[in-house]
């Protein structure tokens, strides 16, 4: 048999999700740094290597997102055991990311599998984190993410008409857009 709540233990428990939700969204800021930095870093590095000449200018990638997978599990795991309330916008965010990371999996397979030009598979990335900030934008009600979504797609259509080093340096700049600024903006914002 249920208990029927009084108006203050009503009010205590909504009190209590909203903190929860709150605390939730600042957690979403620590994958936006963690990835922001690790893509500005893997682009950056992989420009200066070709700009020198460096036969495997592309090894930073490998490396860093390796490093961005594991660190990221871990951290899910932990923010995962800790939060008092899964929400549905948690379990939107989520299903929308890793649904990201399986067609980003996709997208490098067939690039490798068919020997599409490394110059082609940056556009549709940028294009393709633009729709996941632009989505969880929407879903947290978070206009920087929105801003930075269309940013990217703006951003992947320029891409195909740069040369192709210098998409690079739009991938970096992408990821400011969209990634870092607005993490940063998330992180402050429940300070």
């Amino acid at each position: 048999m249920m208990k029927t709540m009084t108006e203050k233990e009503s009010l205590k428990l909504i009190t209590e999700m909203i903190s929860t939700s709150k605390g939730n969204i600042k957690d979403n800021s620590f994958f936006f740094l963690l990835w922001g930095w690790l893509v500005l870093a893997a682009s950056l590095i992989h420009y200066t290597l070709l700009q020198i000449g460096y036969a495997y200018a592309y090894l930073p990638w490998p490396i860093l997102m390796t490093i961005g997978t594991v660190v990221s599990v871990i951290a899910g795991i932990k923010m995962g055991k800790r939060a008092k309330v899964i929400t549905i916008i948690d379990k939107a965010v989520m299903y929308l990311w890793w649904g990201f990371l399986i067609l980003i999996l996709i997208i490098l397979v067939m690039t490798v599998m068919s020997r599409i030009p490394w110059q082609v598979t940056y556009p549709l990335i940028i294009s393709l984190y633009g729709f996941g900030t632009f989505v969880s934008g929407g879903i947290l009600k978070f206009k920087p993410l929105i801003i930075g979504g269309i940013a990217c797609w703006v951003i992947s259509i320029v891409a195909f008409f740069v040369s192709p080093v210098n998409v690079l340096l739009l991938t970096a700049l992408s990821i400011i857009i969209a990634y870092l600024v607005p993490g940063y903006m998330l992180k402050l914002k429940e300070e």
